[in-house]
């Protein structure tokens, strides 16, 4: 395997020097900006702001261009609001698949694809409630190979990425305090344990494993049943340290269409690396998420999307409670821009017991 992926990077290497002077460049972006209200009923509840406005943006350059053999090429680089450089990837499509080295891109998780919502997930908008459900590759420095649309029955096609290191990256942000971190406080003990509210794959990374490899398959023409489509994805993770239980994750979903009308289901599970019986530490998440959307004409959408994220800790120190998000979302396009709507609830916010919160979120957005 490491032989076969090393002479990949060769290859793409090559590649990357010998397409410098060919194909084409398009740029694409958009814009958002958003007000949230946040409200509690509970004076308890841990809200940081009530009100807020933002705006993020993001860049795409995408360069492209064929071969003499046939073969085309493509090099995508994300610049967003908070870096220079962001994502990045560099792939060659051939008849037998396409193959990729992929920087901090490329997720394979298929947890959140089943979402119909017309704006985001309700553990996406406004509060930041800080929703675990899988995890995903698409942190790390990877290599991929994509099979190609036609050569499986059924419109299935599968993807397989390793990152050959779980450092690069990526920092060991326990130590370092971190940059996605939220810190949740056990009820009743004054202990705090840490979960990563946007990557949980960078927990403990640095002493999770040698590598990662991520698989997916999806269906998507789905025998006598129009409209539906199947998925699944696995994360492996090697040379653990655990002595006590291993870290992996995994999801599927499945998605239908008829008509205005589409739902989506998607299940998913993480299990933490444990080193030690009777470790203060969380041992498992289960995420159970659905939804439905309304095409009422070509320009207004609405969805209801549920969220629901169970988890399971090894003693009583680090008890969490299940979290439950509900959200109603409307959107209007006019050509370009877009103006959309956000309600939602959210039950035991970032696990901890009677934490409520209700957010509003109001966005415009531009695409170009």
């Amino acid at each position: 395997m490491k032989n076969t992926l090393k002479a990949l990077l060769v290859a793409l290497t090559a590649f990357s020097f010998s397409v410098a002077n060919a194909g084409e460049l398009s740029i694409t972006g958009s814009a958002k900006a958003s007000y949230s209200i946040t409200s509690s009923d509970n004076a308890a509840a841990k809200i940081e702001q009530d009100k807020g406005i933002g705006v993020t943006n993001e860049f795409s350059l995408n360069a492209s261009g064929e071969l003499d053999n046939g073969m085309s090429w493509n090099y995508k680089q994300d610049i967003d609001g908070d870096t220079t450089q962001d994502d990045a990837q560099l792939t060659l499509k051939t008849d037998y698949g396409t193959l990729g080295v992929f920087v901090s891109e490329g997720g394979l998780d298929t947890d959140n694809t089943a979402s119909q919502s017309v704006l985001s997930r309700p553990s996406d908008t406004g509060y930041n409630e800080g929703m675990v459900d899988s995890w995903d590759i698409s942190g790390m420095n990877t290599l991929q190979y994509h099979t190609p649309a036609d050569l499986l029955p059924f419109g299935i096609t599968a993807k397989i990425a390793h990152a050959p290191s779980l450092t690069s990256g990526i920092t060991d942000y326990k130590a370092t305090g971190g940059q996605n971190e939220v810190a949740y406080d056990a009820p009743g003990t004054g202990a705090t344990f840490w979960l990563s509210t946007t990557d949980p794959l960078a927990q403990k990374i640095n002493n999770m494993g040698d590598s990662a490899t991520h698989y997916q398959v999806k269906i998507a023409a789905v025998p006598m049943i129009d409209g539906l489509t199947l998925g699944a994805d696995y994360l492996d993770i090697s040379g653990q340290l655990s002595n006590e239980q291993e870290a992996e994750s995994g999801s599927y979903y499945g998605t239908y269409a008829a008509g205005m009308f589409s739902v989506g289901y998607s299940k998913s599970f993480l299990a933490t690396m444990i080193q030690g019986v009777g470790v203060d530490a969380l041992e498992s998440i289960e995420a159970t998420k659905y939804s439905v959307a309304a095409n009422i004409n070509d320009d207004f959408s609405i969805s209801y999307e549920k969220e629901k994220s169970a988890p399971n800790t090894q003693t009583a120190a680090t008890a969490m409670f299940d979290l439950e998000s509900t959200g109603i979302q409307a959107a209007y396009t006019m050509g370009g821009m877009t103006l959309a709507i956000a309600m939602n609830d959210h039950q035991n916010a970032r696990y901890q017991e009677n934490n409520d919160v209700k957010d509003t979120t109001f966005s415009v957005a531009m695409a170009f």
